[in-house]
């Protein structure tokens, strides 16, 4: 008998084609195949631009997308990134994003495969719109189907319903998701995210009493001195766009950050304030930089956002309590607070499921002892003890980081 079901992966033209699965992040997006157990390709968000009016309509500008092709440094050109908050807003940057990842990355053409892009939970009806209208009319993709990156995670960990608290570039979202689908009054987000904190890392040695130069790759040249002996010099290029050379030392802070930075494993208090011994990391142009105060109370702000208005957590000159200050989003809540807020505003029967399928997704969540303590702060606040709290959080960093994307190229492809 003849069925109605579609054949596996839509025949396009008798031959089986796989969904093209997307996730715009706000520092990395991803692009690959569905079926696939991680993106074939990772890129910077941020495009380059030359030429064309800022804010103005960069038709006539050129674009530049790619790590490779943003590492070499062009007189005039400025970095832009197609995401404010989490939402696209450049469109004309995003765009060339995407044709990148099908022209020069996946080598395909858009038409020729379903398209499954992941949004954020908190996307606008109006930016759905207009990235359906994008895809549609000027890359003609056949299908599209757009999915919450908080039901992917949750796909990507093997749940339906889930918690997911999702750690990114451009901020921190947590999201209840229940059978499949995210809901959107319990959400809960802040600003706090993983560029956030390698933005304070720069304003707090910025402010510090002699601020550490932070040298960006581009500015280095290996100079012989003698046999068997180089020496690193610094190139001033004074044609180089201001939002470039912040966008290549915000490259080398982030590299500090991952290597440096980590969560402590109790909150601080007075009498025990955080660890804040020498710890120094070697900057590319070879020169050392003690990072032993940043180590532990910038991760610190995303449990503690109140943390540099105590005693014990100021920095070490005002000037650098009072800019880093500044930069904390207002009323934002820690994280054990975050999940435990979104909990509180789900329906009561939920609650127990949700409390024991903590998702934790995203590359901020990397931060070496978040995880753990992050779990037993929730163990601390959960409202009844009858009630299990427990966490899931891929032990791979490329399955954390990846986590939407994973999740997107399992759920079944777009029909």
């Amino acid at each position: 008998g003849a069925t109605a079901s579609a054949p596996p992966g839509d025949m396009y033209g008798g031959d089986e084609v796989s969904a093209v699965v997307m996730d715009i992040g706000s520092s990395t997006t991803k692009a690959g195949y569905a079926g696939e157990d991680c993106p074939k390709f990772v890129l910077p968000s941020h495009v380059g631009i030359i030429g064309g009016e800022q804010g103005a309509n960069t038709d006539s500008a050129s674009k530049i997308v790619g790590t490779s092709a943003l590492s070499v440094r062009r007189d005039g050109m400025r970095m832009e990134n197609p995401l404010s908050d989490g939402i696209i807003t450049n469109w004309d940057a995003a765009e060339s994003l995407i044709e990148h990842a099908y022209k020069d990355c996946l080598c395909t053409a858009a038409p020729d495969h379903p398209l499954l892009m992941a949004e954020p939970s908190f996307n606008t009806p109006a930016a759905r719109e207009k990235l359906a209208e994008l895809m549609f009319e000027k890359f003609q993709v056949p299908a599209l189907f757009v999915s919450k990156s908080a039901v992917l995670s949750a796909f990507a960990a093997g749940r339906g319903t889930a918690l997911v608290l999702e750690m990114g570039g451009g901020g921190t979202c947590a999201t209840a998701v229940h059978d499949g689908y995210a809901l959107s009054k319990p959400l809960r987000r802040s600003a706090l995210g993983g560029d956030r904190l390698t933005e304070m890392i720069m304003t707090s040695l910025q402010k510090r009493e002699n601020p550490p130069a932070v040298q960006p790759i581009y500015t280095l040249r290996k100079v012989k001195v003698g046999p068997g002996e180089e020496s690193t010099e610094v190139k001033d290029f004074p044609g180089t766009h201001p939002s470039y050379h912040r966008y290549m030392q915000m490259v080398v802070l982030r590299d500090a950050k991952e290597n440096v930075c980590r969560v402590a494993a109790n909150a601080p208090a007075e009498g025990a304030p955080l660890d804040k011994s020498a710890w120094e990391f070697e900057m590319p142009d070879k020169s050392t930089v003690d990072f032993g105060w940043e180590r532990y109370h910038l991760p610190e702000l995303l449990f503690t956002p109140g943390l540099l208005s105590t005693p014990y957590g100021a920095a070490s000159s005002k000037a650098q309590t009072e800019a880093l200050s500044a930069m904390v989003p207002e009323g934002v809540f820690g994280l054990p607070e975050m999940v435990s807020e979104c909990i509180r505003a789900c329906d009561t029967d939920m609650r127990r499921e949700l409390w024991a399928g903590i998702v934790v997704s995203g590359g901020g969540s990397l931060l070496p002892g978040l995880t753990d303590r992050l779990n037993a702060r929730l163990s601390e606040i959960v409202p009844q003890m009858s009630m299990k709290v427990k966490l899931f959080a891929a032990t791979s960093p490329s399955e954390r980081r990846f986590a939407v994307w994973i999740g997107g190229a399992s759920a079944s492809p777009p029909r």
